[in-house]
């Protein structure tokens, strides 16, 4: 009877480490990973779109800048993708949709990476070359990617309507991480409505939270201090009381700032549902409008490969030229 309590116990000690193990596995798996924003890379046939890359070149968020990439992508999910799999099927929708036309004589996709050190994704250029001109050759489209790679982070930025006076003196790497913050207050937000919500950010911050720069300041200035080998520790104690006050104070505007700002994204969310119901329509009409045309190329290039392969080369030699 002692013999099997024990191997009972065994038993149950067995399962509970391999159980331990599973969750500590799917965890590792399935909890969100850190993502550091490390390059925005643009692209552009017309629909006219932006993915903010991170350390490891995958999408970590999306920005169209027309109307025309809001129709195409406002439903696909492009989180997690690496650049060159957003790229290809970025190409992929547009030429299902028209943007591309599939009997196109010579398309160019250009697509812009922005980034702090360019040298470092060279071998990211010839994998989105690679992955777009696979596509349009599997496919029998005349056309080519050209990437350009730069470290002008600002002009990137802008594009999203960040205001040039927020860039300045900011570093690369600070772009960045303001593109990041942007991007997340304007997602699912209508292109139409962006600018507003953006507006109304700084009209905050100008004017009835103009406060907090000063707060932000006085803090800067206490922890200095209070850093500062040469004061003695009985004023430290003191400063530190004061650097808790404000921080307290800043704390509260922080709260209430964010307060506003959601119950402004919440109003601007709800206005956008009908841009983007009637972006669904017109898309579906796009790709009704394609389907028969796409078909009939797909016959053709069957009955003409050589001919369309040699055309495409030809045409690829002359965006490199």
């Amino acid at each position: 009877m002692e013999k099997n309590k024990k191997n009972v116990g065994k038993i149950i000690a067995l399962v509970v480490s391999i159980v331990v193990i599973i969750t500590a596995a799917l965890l590792i798996i399935f909890l969100p990973k850190n993502q550091t924003p490390k390059a925005v890379m643009e692209l552009n046939v017309n629909p006219n779109v932006q993915f903010l890359l991170d350390q490891n070149n995958k999408v970590m968020a999306v920005n169209y800048l027309n109307d025309d990439a809001q129709t195409l992508l406002k439903d696909t999910n492009f989180n997690g993708k690496s650049a060159e799999q957003a790229a290809q099927l970025f190409v992929k929708l547009s030429t299902e949709a028209g943007f591309i036309e599939i009997s196109t004589s010579g398309t160019r996709v250009d697509v812009t990476i922005f980034c702090e050190t360019p040298e470092e994704l060279t071998q990211l250029k010839d994998k989105i070359i690679e992955k777009i001109n696979y596509y349009f050759d599997e496919n029998g489209v005349i056309a080519g990617a050209v990437v350009n790679i730069t470290n002008n982070v600002n002009d990137a930025i802008q594009k999203i309507g960040i205001q040039a006076k927020d860039t300045i003196d900011k570093t690369n790497q600070e772009l960045l991480e303001l593109y990041n913050e942007t991007s997340k207050d304007i997602k699912d937000i209508a292109l139409c409505f962006q600018n507003e919500l953006i507006t109304f950010i700084q009209d905050l911050k100008d004017n009835a939270f103009s406060d907090m720069v000063a707060l932000e300041d006085r803090i800067d200035s206490l922890m200095e201090q209070i850093e500062n080998s040469n004061i003695a520790d009985e004023i430290k104690q003191e400063l530190q009381k004061q650097l808790d006050t404000i921080k307290t104070e800043y704390n509260k505007r922080v709260d209430e700032f964010n307060k506003y700002i959601q119950d402004k994204i919440d109003e601007l969310k709800e206005k956008s549902e009908e841009i983007y119901n009637q972006a669904r329509k017109q898309l579906q009409q796009h790709k009704q409008n394609c389907k028969q045309l796409i078909e009939q190329h797909k016959e053709y290039f069957r009955n003409n490969k050589e001919d369309i392969q040699n055309a495409i080369n030809e045409y690829r030699e002359s965006l490199t030229a």
